[in-house]
């Protein structure tokens, strides 16, 4: 098990070596059923001399450029137009060998195995085992289907060639074995993952812990001094009021203890306070969702009114579909910068999805996160994987500081 690639990156790697693997493999046959053909007409064994062999290198040339298409368009449409052509393509090449080689009186034979590996090749290109073994049978008995048709109108035998079915089985248990391996793959980095996040959540309750430890010695202890040494009776209005108003200090929420990290009169932490951000943590709060945050709050206060705006909106809209989506209670929130960008990473260890299998019309991730945040010059990224979780990245520029006009040194008028 490789821990330097994340899961998620190893399934797709694994998913598109498969696809290459498969529909090179497509063309492969194409190919050869090609120069089989012309091979054919060449050694004059066409009863019409070779000219009849034309209708076969028509349904064959096209069934080779889709398949070349695919392999940079692996898009459902794309895999049903390549079905589409392929099946009348197969149909097409086997009745113009059957009626126009007398030699070929049966379908078992070798040459009509090609074009239907080639239809089965699209099981590669699946995101999935499952899609990927539905898309292969789909090819496989469309292809099928085509030759019977195509001797049935020759008045020929058909007989299911063993070449494509022995094709049809290896591809089928290569992907049902890339998808076990995937998932006994999937539980120790899952586990992982949590592990890691188990030590932060720790790590942020002892920080807490120890404000809160240090926040109740400072502010008490010296009020407990100074009653244990009075005289007994009636407490002072001015020791009564001091210990009335620590009592209510103490009784603050915790992750308001947390967040504060300067006073009122602090422009950065006022700046924190008043932020986008911080308005889209307290409302997805509001909704119930536990939120943790950590990193330099202060630097939200070098964006720009637009950056500061759009970036809240965006982290609500991911802390909105972790409530919606991840089926999970709880998120982080982690703030960072480098000298010219401020990135913000809201993290969840909920069910997770696959990025490229995101439907078309799900509006949320394109237009509330994607397209805000590049409408200020910033970029989104998303690591995400099933039963793992999520991590969206926001990053913006940290907008340079225009320096105030000097005034001129020559002579005052």
């Amino acid at each position: 098990m490789s821990f330097g690639l994340p899961n998620h990156l190893v399934r797709t790697v694994h998913s598109r070596a498969l696809a290459n693997a498969s529909q090179w493999g497509g063309i492969a046959c194409l190919a050869a059923a090609l120069a089989t053909v012309l091979l054919t007409a060449a050694n004059g064994m066409a009863s019409q001399g070779g000219a009849g062999v034309w209708p076969t290198v028509i349904a064959l040339v096209p069934m080779i450029g889709m398949l070349a298409v695919l392999r940079r368009v692996r898009t459902v449409i794309m895999t049903i137009a390549y079905l589409v052509v392929g099946t009348f393509g197969t149909f097409l090449y086997a009745l113009t060998l059957l009626t126009q080689t007398p030699s070929y009186r049966e379908t078992s034979l070798f040459v009509f195995a090609l074009p239907v590996i080639a239809m089965l090749a699209i099981g590669g290109a699946g995101s999935g085992a499952l899609v990927g073994v539905l898309w292969s049978t789909l090819g496989y008995a469309l292809a099928e289907v085509a030759v019977l048709i195509a001797a049935h109108l020759a008045d020929r035998a058909f007989l299911p060639d063993v070449t494509s079915l022995l094709a049809y089985l290896v591809l089928v248990s290569v992907m049902i074995l890339d998808a076990y391996v995937s998932v006994g793959r999937h539980t120790p980095q899952t586990l992982i993952h949590r592990a890691v996040r188990d030590v932060h959540a720790s790590s942020v309750r002892h920080e807490l812990a120890v404000e809160f430890a240090a926040e109740l010695h400072d502010a008490v202890l010296s009020e407990l001094v100074t009653v244990a040494a009075s005289v007994p009776g009636e407490l002072s209005p001015r020791l009564r009021t001091l210990i009335e108003r620590d009592l209510v200090e103490l009784g603050r929420d915790a992750a308001t203890l947390s967040e504060r990290h300067g006073t009122v009169d602090d422009p950065d932490a006022s700046a924190w306070h008043e932020s986008g951000l911080v308005k889209a943590i307290e409302q997805s709060r509001d909704d119930g969702l536990v939120i943790a945050v950590s990193g330099d709050r202060e630097l939200v206060a070098t964006l720009s009114p637009a950056q500061d705006r759009a970036l809240g909106l965006a982290v609500r809209q991911c802390l909105v579909n972790v409530l919606r989506h991840a089926g999970t209670a709880e998120a982080d929130v982690a703030i960072s910068a480098s000298d010219d960008e401020l990135s913000v990473m809201v993290i969840d260890a909920g069910r997770g999805f696959v990025p490229a299998e995101t439907a078309a019309d799900r509006m949320g991730l394109r237009t509330s996160v994607h397209e805000r945040i590049e409408h200020v010059g910033g970029t989104v990224t998303i690591w995400s994987s099933r039963e793992v979780g999520t991590t969206v990245m926001l990053t913006l520029p940290i907008p340079v500081p225009v320096a105030a006009p000097t005034q001129s040194d020559g002579p005052a008028a």
